[in-house]
């Protein structure tokens, strides 16, 4: 069976030279997925459509891209005004990557404005939960799920057909071994339901669900290339090869 690997790429600048060699690497790797972390950016005021585009156009079609302006309370690199960052938002979704990464928590209006914005460009959607302390209980985290999905289908009257293709992503800190069982069992029983979901744990007690969540149903995985952009992720090489001694492939 083939598994999905996600690299997640810092943005560090609007100079397209200093990542297009990196990017270029990276998909050399052949990774599932690259995951463009644009909240690293020096500037974001200098974020521009243009450059968006142009560095889709080095990893597209040949790989599909979600890209992230991940808001600084759920561990994004940069704090940005709630105004600015909606629109860069709206910028980065116009550009038409594979997906945008938008946070569960994020205010109604907010999070409609997003949703219409990527209906309109045909983006799919990940909507994302981090708890960068602890992980909850599996009931505690299944009604987190659940009251999100009501939320969407029942009081931001979302088309069911949006809501189905999205993926939700639920990431929690493994402060025991035994935290790493919630994700792996969460996972397990939302895909039986055909829910499209990703979870693991963070941190060096997380890294065993950062590897067997996808053998629970979890969609994807991510791990790193050179720069980890949350703990406990594990480089893409050393990840394939731990799959390759369980004679899985990605």
């Amino acid at each position: 069976m083939k598994y999905n690997i996600c690299v997640p790429l810092p943005v560090r600048s609007v100079n397209v030279s200093e990542i297009a060699t990196t990017i270029k690497k990276v998909v050399s790797l052949s990774p599932n997925l690259i995951e463009l972390r644009f909240d690293y950016i020096d500037d974001v005021q200098k974020l521009t459509k243009d450059f968006v585009t142009s560095l889709l156009s080095r990893i597209q079609p040949k790989i599909p891209v979600i890209c992230t302006l991940r808001d600084y309370t759920e561990g994004g690199n940069k704090e940005i005004k709630a105004t600015e960052r909606l629109q860069l938002l709206k910028l980065i979704i116009e550009s038409k990557p594979n997906y945008v990464d938008i946070e569960i928590n994020t205010k109604t209006n907010f999070l409609r404005d997003i949703i219409n914005k990527t209906i309109q460009n045909k983006v799919n959607l990940i909507f994302s939960y981090h708890d960068f302390k602890k992980t909850p209980n599996y009931i505690e985290a299944s009604n987190h799920l659940e009251n999100f999905l009501t939320k969407l289908k029942e009081e931001m009257l979302i088309d069911p057909k949006v809501v189905e293709k999205s993926i939700f992503k639920f990431i929690f800190t493994a402060n025991s071994f035994e935290d790493n069982m919630l994700p792996l069992k969460l996972c397990k029983m939302k895909s039986s339901k055909k829910q499209k979901l990703v979870s693991f744990c963070m941190g060096d007690l997380g890294i065993f669900s950062r590897i067997f969540c996808i053998f629970s149903g979890s969609v994807l995985t991510y791990c790193s290339y050179k720069d980890k952009t949350a703990p406990g992720q594990i480089n893409i090489n050393k990840l394939r090869n731990t799959l390759k001694l369980l004679n899985f492939r990605t």
